[in-house]
């Protein structure tokens, strides 16, 4: 009997077990990663490799004179020289890229910096001198590297001087769809010096200005006439009507390639309201390393006056002198009735005083009695 009664128990309890197995089974599952149901996805074609969130870097491969910093090339070759070096690719996505590589010239950007010139334009120095051994694209497998060699020949007869390029590593990225093709760059400068004679030239264009805000803003063209590459810090000088300031002009410590050019410009605040002040920019350029040479345009005068406050008053003047005008008859028959008035007046005292004058000084005469007859 006893047995009879633990048996239904213990079936019990193991259904108890079982259930609970089968709710912690189920929570599991609904809180595991991707265990929720998907929907399904929308229909699109299968995109091509595209180089969205794709990491890469390319660095010097230490093969030859890597002297810059961050990577970058530099050369001292004399005219008819050639180098030979390499550059390395590091493809640290899931996916074989391909790559393209090239020389490529360096300019002056507009907004300050150094920029490479595009791939299919025509080269005229490192990007024409630079050669990859590779002619068309470098593919790199899925976190790999590649090494790609390339050469450097400076043409005989080159003049003496800084020639700056760029090795350029290019990932592109197909369209997809009707969209738009991307491309994605790193470029690593090859900075090249033929010896000879150093020659740092600068000038600076007109020293223009005009008011915004409330102050006056100034801009200057630095332009390299040399033949070495430069950098170049400015202020602008202000003088007149107390004590000298100087304002630095921006950007500044910016590269200027020899017949690169590079604007900055300097904003001067709090010019009192009236007084004169001259202008001058003055512009230091430094051969890293070297020389420096230092340049000044031409001066800007400027004269403040508070011509609001001018304007104001002389209106005011103008507006009185016109009341004047208009209300001067008025003002002249109102001064002729009072004139009159104090005459007429002046002459009844004169004849009241005559009068009172003329009865104290006379005879008094008395009236004749008359009698009456009784």
């Amino acid at each position: 009997m006893t047995d009879c009664l633990r048996a239904p128990a213990a079936t019990r309890r193991a259904r108890i077990a079982a259930l609970w197995g089968l709710l912690l089974t189920g929570l599991v599952l609904a809180l595991a990663p991707g265990a929720q149901a998907a929907p399904a996805p929308a229909p699109s074609p299968t995109p091509p490799e595209s180089a969205a969130g794709a990491s890469f870097g390319v660095r010097a491969g230490l093969h030859g004179l890597t002297t810059l910093k961050g990577g970058h090339f530099g050369y001292a070759l004399k005219a008819g020289a050639r180098i030979e070096d390499s550059a390395v690719i590091y493809n640290e996505s899931d996916e074989a890229r391909t790559f393209h590589v090239y020389g490529a010239d360096v300019s002056n950007a507009a907004g300050g910096g150094l920029a490479p010139a595009q791939e299919g334009q025509r080269m005229r120095a490192v990007g024409a001198w630079l050669k990859p051994e590779t002619k068309d694209t470098v593919t790199v497998r899925p976190r790999s590297t590649a090494t790609v060699r390339f050469s450097l020949t400076v043409p005989a007869g080159t003049p003496p001087g800084s020639y700056l390029g760029s090795l350029v590593t290019a990932l592109r990225t197909p369209a997809v769809s009707g969209g738009v093709n991307t491309e994605t760059r790193i470029a690593r400068l090859v900075e090249l010096t033929v010896p000879g004679t150093a020659d740092l030239q600068v000038s600076l264009t007109e020293l223009e200005h005009r008011s915004v805000g409330g102050g006056e803003e100034f801009t200057v063209t630095v332009r390299n006439t040399g033949n070495v590459l430069h950098t170049f810090a400015g202020t602008l000088n202000i003088t007149g009507g107390g004590s000298p300031r100087a304002v630095p002009l921006t950007p500044a410590g910016i590269y200027v390639i020899p017949g690169g050019s590079a604007t900055v410009t300097g904003r001067v605040d709090g010019l009192p309201a009236f007084g004169r002040r001259a202008v001058t920019a003055s512009v230091t350029a430094t051969v890293p390393g070297g020389a420096t040479r230092t340049v000044d345009s031409n001066t800007v005068r400027l004269f403040s006056f508070p011509w609001l406050i001018a304007t104001l008053t002389v209106a005011g003047l103008l507006a009185l002198a016109l009341l004047l005008f208009l209300t001067r008859r008025r003002w002249r028959a109102r001064l002729r009735r009072r004139a009159e008035e104090r005459a007429a007046l002046r002459t009844l005292r004169r004849e009241l005083r005559a009068g009172n004058r003329s009865t104290a000084d006379g005879p008094q005469e008395r009236a004749p009695r008359r009698t009456t007859a009784q």
